[in-house]
């Protein structure tokens, strides 16, 4: 709205004219008076008096009007001035109340009062549709609100929808993933239970005379049976990761032996392709941590096997070292190998993937072996990495955090039985003499180093050592022939010899044994089988390296056993037993005589026999029970029966004995049962309510009769010949005047005298392998233990039939 601006003196025009005029009717009243009062006309006719009094009126009147004029001017400027303002002032309040902007200020004229209500209304009315345009865009935004709202609240319905979806999706696939995981891991433990006996029984047959073509398939046979169980295995881990069921042991391991065990594994296929196979140990290296040793071999295992698989010649070497103190161990593998081109670096590392395709067909492997290392290192860790150039080699390296474990000091390297002994090596590979060096020099021995035959010949010939080590593979001979001119000068005829050897053909060369010589295979280089070879080529045994203060720790004490059996060949074949596993025997023959040994010498096991003349192993195991009360020791007691009825085991337990063996027993059985009970590390046996699928109770046999021959056979050393033919001439001497008292008791139908005779001519027959014997054998016991001869006629036949054939097979006979 537009508005004029009134003339200068609109207001204040009004106003003046006012006040003139005001004054001019008073002056001109007062002039008037003047004139009137000064006048000759009217003064001389009046009295001085009167003229006093007329101007008192006239002053009087003149004062009167002026009041008159006065309030009709301050009546005039409060119409003109203050009413407007007042009613201004109104006119804000209602709208300061009320915030109606709707009021406006009446004012007619074009004076500064109409000017200025012009501005309030205008103001108000500014400030009106200023409200209402704000109120439109508030209307406005609400809607754009409630839109968006709606837009939004459709979204999140979509989006809620969608994660739903992802949810169930994710939850089906993880449902998926663990069942394949399930199904991979029950399938390779179904699939690896065969693969065992396979392979059990492969390595049992290359044990048997063989051709060598047949040794050559057996092998074969194999070596493809390890190939598919590793494969089982890397399945059934790479399953275990992927369901997150991987778990980590943390026991202590000696990682330096752990790294040997390494090298071993793949020394032999190493040899075959003529490779180097070396392995370095950071000067300062703990010993022992704590960890997860199995894991750790299997990721060190792993790429030694495929840089021995990718190497045609060179070198492969295994290093360890500390990468951040204290326990955070680096370990490399690196080759000279075919090398891995740069695209392929990161690849390989995936699962079921090679570095190239062609790899599958020409070296084989399922690409499960780097990406089940890598997952195992970052459980333990650390990270695997990888540098390589193609035709130049490989370095696979990982870290693992471990724990440095406290381990008991040492004395200083504890092998001093060889120290200052001197030793030529004699070999022209460098790695080979420093690291054969380096251990001989921790031994304190003497060393000199030679790199060909003829330095070494003449260096035996000039001065005297103790013992040669000669390289197999020496430049200007080998070592066999350099071995045969060491014997044929005086000097060379008194030292010892040790070879070391690449494959297992030469260490079976028919001259070392004339010569004289005993071998040790050069890959792997392991530093307790160096120690024991170099031991064994000086002619010292446990003995004297324990005289010698070696190992620092006193020999391992021979455990005290208690042997309590009647029957004379069973005392034979358990004593040989026990020996064989180191026990020093203590033999007696009835529970009685165990009794009193028992009170009178302290022993770490009794085994007894439970049916014995004068007092039985059930009674005599009471009674040591009974006197051990009083003096608080407790001896472990393994109860021997050979009538394995299932209440005999809870019949012995009763009676006190702490486990229980059925006859006939082995020499793992029994090392099992005492490692049990002596050092808590063997798995107890099944219980009688329990599916004893290992050791079934029933435990007499009718397949054959070679199975208990072969044990005795097999026992270590000249032992078990001589216990063989030592029980062998026993029971062809005692048998007979069993038959005969077996006959008698029939005949005079005496129960119990059947029963004893029938039970210690079974024992006997089934510690010797004559199982069907030991059948009719024990089915006589069982009449005699029923009180009763009736029927034992016919199973007396068949004992005597049965055993002229066995006697006619321990006599060399068709059966043997």
């Amino acid at each position: 709205m537009k508005l004029s601006w009134p003339g200068k003196s609109s207001l204040k025009s009004r106003l003046i004219t006012l006040l003139l005029g005001c004054n001019t009717l008073l002056l001109l009243s007062l002039t008037l008076s003047f004139i009137c009062y000064h006048s000759p006309a009217v003064s001389p006719a009046l009295p001085d008096s009167t003229l006093s009094l007329f101007a008192s009126l006239q002053l009087t009147l003149a004062l009167l009007g002026s009041a008159g004029v006065a309030a009709l001017l301050s009546q005039r400027i409060d119409w003109i001035i203050s009413e407007p303002i007042r009613d201004l002032s109104r006119k804000m309040e209602i709208v300061s109340r009320s915030q109606d902007y709707r009021v406006r200020v009446e004012r007619a004229g074009e004076d500064e009062l109409a000017v200025l209500f012009a501005c309030f209304n205008n103001m108000l009315a500014e400030i009106s549709i200023r409200d209402e345009r704000l109120a439109l865009h508030s209307e406005e935004l609400e809607m754009e609100v409630a839109e968006r709202t709606l837009e939004l609240s459709e979204v999140n319905r979509q989006l809620e929808a969608s994660l739903e979806s992802v949810r169930e999706a994710m939850q089906s696939a993880q449902s998926a993933s663990r069942a394949k995981s399930d199904f991979l891991a029950q399938m390779s433990h179904e699939i690896r239970t065969p693969m065992y006996g396979v392979l059990g029984m492969t390595e049992l047959l290359l044990g048997t005379d063989l051709t060598r073509e047949q040794t050559r398939y057996v092998d074969t046979v194999r070596r493809s049976g390890e190939a598919l169980l590793s494969i089982i295995n890397n399945i059934l881990d790479f399953s275990k990761i992927e369901a997150g069921r991987m778990e980590l042991e943390q026991i202590p391991f000696d990682l330096h032996q752990l790294a040997s065990d390494a090298i071993a594994i793949c020394a032999e296929d190493a040899a075959r392709k003529g490779l180097e196979l070396a392995l370095e140990l950071e000067p300062g290296l703990p010993r022992t941590f704590t960890g997860d040793p199995g894991r750790l071999r299997q990721v060190m295992v792993n790429l030694l096997g495929n840089a021995v698989k990718f190497t045609l010649k060179g070198s492969v070497r295994l290093s360890l070292a500390v990468a951040e103190p204290p326990a955070v161990v680096r370990v490399s593998v690196a080759d000279t190998g075919i090398g891995i081109a740069p695209e392929a670096q990161q690849r390989i590392f995936n699962q079921f993937t090679q570095g190239d395709e062609s790899m599958t067909r020409k070296y084989g492997g399922t690409g499960l072996g780097l990406a089940i290392a890598r997952q195992l290192t970052e459980l333990m860790g650390g990270a695997l990495e990888l540098e390589s150039e193609p035709g130049r080699g490989s370095r696979f390296s990982f870290t693992a955090r471990l724990e440095v474990h406290e381990e008991t000091p040492r004395p200083e390297r504890c092998c001093t039985a060889l120290r200052d002994k001197r030793v030529l090596l004699a070999s022209d590979d460098e790695e080979t003499r420093d690291g054969i060096g380096e251990q001989l020099d921790s031994w304190g021995m003497d060393l000199e180093c030679v790199a060909d035959a003829p330095d070494a010949f003449c260096r035996i010939v000039t001065a005297p050592f103790d013992v040669a080590i000669l390289d197999h593979r020496l430049a200007g001979t080998d070592g066999v022939e350099l071995a045969a001119t060491i014997r044929t000068v005086p000097a060379g005829r008194t030292i010892r010899i040790l070879l070391l050897t690449e494959r297992e053909e030469q260490a079976a060369d028919p001259r070392l044994a004339e010569l004289q010589a005993t071998t040790f295979p050069r890959r792997p280089l392991q530093q307790e089988g160096l120690y024991r070879a170099l031991m064994a080529a000086l002619g010292m045994d446990d003995e004297d390296r324990l005289a010698a203060g070696c190992c620092g720790a006193p020999a391992p004490r021979q455990r005290q056993v208690l042997l309590v059996e009647d029957n004379a060949v069973n005392q034979e074949v358990g004593r040989g037993m026990l020996e064989s596993l180191g026990c020093r025997v203590k033999v007696v023959e009835d529970g009685a005589a165990a009794v009193s040994e028992v009170q009178q010498n302290r022993y770490d096991v009794v085994f007894m026999d439970c049916q014995m003349p004068v007092l039985d192993g059930l009674e005599a195991t009471r009674r040591i029970r009974a006197w051990e009360q009083g003096s608080g020791d407790r001896v472990p007691i393994v109860a021997l029966t050979a009538y394995a009825m299932p209440g005999d085991r809870v019949a012995c337990l009763e009676a006190g004995a702490d486990d229980y063996l059925s006859k006939p027993f082995t020499c793992d059985q029994i090392a099992k049962t005492m490692e049990r009970l002596l050092d808590g590390t063997a798995p107890a046996p099944a219980t009688d309510g329990e599916a004893a699928t290992d050791e079934p109770l029933e435990v007499i046999s009718h397949d054959k009769m070679s199975g208990a021959l072969e044990m005795i056979r097999t026992l270590p050393g000249n032992r078990g010949v001589e216990i063989l033919r030592k029980v062998v001439d026993l029971y062809l001497a005692s048998t007979p005047a069993l038959l005969q008292t077996m006959r008698e008791a029939e005949s005079g139908g005496d129960a119990e005298k059947l029963k004893a005779a029938a039970h210690s001519f079974k024992s006997s027959s089934a510690n010797l392998g004559a199982l069907r014997l030991a059948g009719v054998c024990m089915e006589l016991e069982s009449l005699g233990r029923a009180g009763s001869t009736e029927g034992a006629l016919p199973l007396l036949h068949q004992v005597e039939e049965e055993y002229r054939l066995v006697r006619d097979a321990l006599r060399g006979g068709p059966l043997c």
